[in-house]
């Protein structure tokens, strides 16, 4: 019986992670806003240059870096609803 478990539960236990987790990086400049919902994590770029962001939730996973064009926004990472859950804040691209 211990066999059938660990055959059932070893490809759950192989696969990665969809995100990194957290590194090193600093956060984003202080012009750059989080909006988080159920479904997406987007962030406004309010700064008069481009940024390069990655949102970092709550169980310290970091979503994929997005390049923002100044006074641009767009969706950088999934919702609180995610596998995530809540995002914790946006850190600068190395």
């Amino acid at each position: 019986m211990a066999s059938l478990v660990t055959s059932l539960t070893l490809p759950f236990a192989l696969a990665g992670p969809a995100f990194a987790r957290s590194g090193n990086t600093g956060p984003a400049p202080a012009c750059v806003a989080m909006y988080q919902s159920w479904r997406y994590t987007e962030a406004a770029n309010n700064c008069a240059y481009a940024v390069s962001v990655k949102v970092v939730y709550q169980d310290g996973a970091t979503g994929l870096c997005s390049t923002l064009p100044a006074r641009a926004s767009a969706t950088v990472g999934e919702g609180y609803l995610g596998q995530h859950g809540h995002s914790d804040h946006l850190a600068a691209c190395e």
